[in-house]
């Protein structure tokens, strides 16, 4: 390795730091005795360069000799006025761009080298030479000074940048050559001769060679950056071979590894993060070894399980992530599929209903198919149709059957869902009217039994006779509606009844068989069923008045009408 110390020492290699200020040139150039002298007597030296300066002028300096072609140029200028403008315009415009250029070479920080400030005074007398030309016409020669200073300015300004270079790459070789020593072993020879050519330019940048320096100090970078290079290798390559070891599960391996990669690199916010999933790669792996095979095998509840096991414990497992998402894929298809299949076998097989709700299922599961929202549709248009169908048609077999509750439930139903329908409003009239009347025979049937049991048996056999008109002729006659049939029909027959009298009382009938008064002493009338009055009368007599009953299939005794009790009046 290029040492920075005596290459005669014979004692073990170390390392000079090389301790750099970017003003060390300045302030390593005043220790020469030149500069010093130039510091010591600032306003000295001033007085004597500038008093020089118009000396040598004055004394020594003799104008460089025209060339023949130049004479000949300057003779056409005097002689041709168009020529003599141009000369001057362009002699003026380059005189302009000097004296910029110069300006800012001006500015540049040069204080305290010694190399850079005679290439700026030499560049100001070279200016002053050219003015001089300028100010005497002698304009073709003051543009050949002009471009000569223009020349020397450029190259100036180049040694001051390249100066500036250099340094910067000397500063950032130290920092970097301090952080790259714990790599070193990584690329030995390459980190050796950075420190040699560094120091061959820290040389050059004190002795005033700024472009050697500029030279050596980029090869020098170059250099680092091969160690560099090396570094990034290592831990590109032993950052892969710890993601191998964690996607095969080996923990401790790929713990190993990436501790390896933050010994060189310790903030490596990546490898931290890889050694803390090297840690649970086992687990990981057993994980998503139980999950594919119950993928594999179908079971994919049990693999979404193990895949969401281990994505808690590792969640920057991007096998864990995919599979998570891969599973629930293939579940939501698979629950897919088996809605969608059945909702076209309740289609084929006129369950819209079914269908309608295998549709629906389906669509929850993937919202966006536009296809099963049109499926959705058809399948409720049909069911609807289907439904009037049906509806229809068991309204139908329910008026076969006489059920008309039932039937007029139904067309209730149509009619609120069509309500133009023409059947379902017929049939809603047609089994109104049905029940209405069996409603009304059930009404009139009842109240023919309470009449009955009244004995207003006339009343309840003409009750009975209207309610057998509004009965339906299928509608059989109740067991109960039959004994009161048969007992209206016997108490319809006219009972055979014995009236006994004195000969001169009046005797009347008053019932549902009226008789007027008249005398007997004997007499049999026919009364049909029911409640009676006896009335009796006689002048100057007590009118005799008693009821009876008369029912049909029983006998009657004998009953005496006379008014026999007088008035006391």
């Amino acid at each position: 390795m290029a040492d920075l110390q005596d290459p005669s020492q014979q004692t073990p290699k170390k390392h000079k730091v090389i301790h750099w200020n970017p003003e060390e040139d300045d302030l390593g150039a005043n220790s020469k005795p030149a500069v010093k002298a130039y510091l010591g007597g600032a306003i000295v030296a001033l007085l004597v360069v500038g008093i020089g300066v118009i000396s040598y002028f004055l004394f020594f300096y003799t104008p460089p000799t025209a060339t023949p072609e130049q004479i000949a140029a300057a003779g056409a200028s005097e002689t041709d006025p168009r020529r003599a403008f141009e000369s001057v315009s362009r002699a003026q415009g380059v005189k302009d761009s000097v004296d910029r250029k110069l300006e800012a070479a001006r500015q540049m920080p040069i204080t305290g080298n010694e190399v850079l400030r005679q290439k700026l005074i030499n560049i100001e007398k070279e200016k002053i030479e050219a003015d001089d030309l300028m100010s005497k016409n002698r304009f073709a020669r003051a543009i050949a000074q002009y471009n000569s200073v223009d020349s020397l300015i450029e190259d100036f300004t180049s040694e001051v940048e390249n100066k500036q270079r250099a340094r910067g790459l000397y500063d950032d070789f130290l920092v970097r050559s301090g952080e790259l020593e714990i790599v070193k072993h990584l690329d030995e020879e390459s980190f050796e001769s950075a420190f040699g050519l560094a120091s061959e330019g820290k040389k050059f940048l004190d002795s005033g060679s700024f472009t050697l320096a500029l030279q050596r100090m980029e090869e020098a970078s170059s250099s680092l950056d091969a160690v560099t290079k090396a570094k990034q290798n290592f831990i590109s390559s032993n950052a892969a071979e710890g993601n191998r070891f964690i996607a095969q599960g080996k923990s401790e391996e790929a713990v190993e590894a990436f501790t390896k990669v933050l010994e060189l690199d310790p903030t490596n916010d990546e490898a931290l993060k890889q050694l803390e999933r090297s840690r649970v790669a086992d687990k990981v792996f057993a994980a998503l070894q139980s999950a594919k095979t119950n993928e594999d095998e179908g079971q994919l509840e049990s693999a979404l399980g193990f895949y969401q096991q281990a994505a808690s414990i590792d969640s920057g497992s991007a096998k864990a992530q995919s599979g998570v998402s891969r599973v629930r894929r293939k579940i939501s298809e698979r629950d897919f599929t088996a809605a969608y299949s059945a909702a076209q076998t309740a289609i084929g097989e006129s369950r819209f209903q079914d269908a309608i709700v295998n549709y629906q299922t389906a669509l929850e599961i993937f919202p966006e198919r536009t296809d099963i929202e049109a499926a959705i549709e058809r399948a409720v248009a049909e069911k609807r149709q289907n439904d009037i169908v049906t509806r229809i048609t068991q309204a139908y077999e329910f008026e076969r059957v006489f059920d008309w509750r039932s039937a007029r439930d139904l067309y209730q139903e149509l009619v609120q869902m069509e309500p133009d329908l023409k059947e379902a409003k017929d049939g809603l009239l047609r089994t109104g009217r049905m029940i209405r009347s069996i409603l009304r025979y059930e009404t009139l049937l009842e109240v023919a039994t309470t009449e009955a049991q009244r004995t207003e048996f006339q009343l309840a056999i003409r009750t009975f006779d209207e309610a057998m008109k509004s009965k339906p002729e299928y509608l059989p006659l109740t067991e109960e509606g039959d004994r009161l049939r048969k007992f209206l029909q016997l108490q319809s027959q006219p009972v055979s009844v014995t009236l006994v009298s004195d000969g001169s009382t009046w005797v009347s009938v008053q019932g549902p068989s009226m008789r007027k008064p008249e005398k007997f002493d004997t007499t049999t009338v026919d009364l049909l069923p029911g409640r009676y009055f006896i009335i009796g009368r006689k002048k100057g007599y007590q009118d005799v008045r008693f009821g009876i009953q008369i029912r049909g299939g029983m006998s009657q005794d004998p009953i005496t009408v006379s008014a026999n009790v007088k008035n006391d009046y």
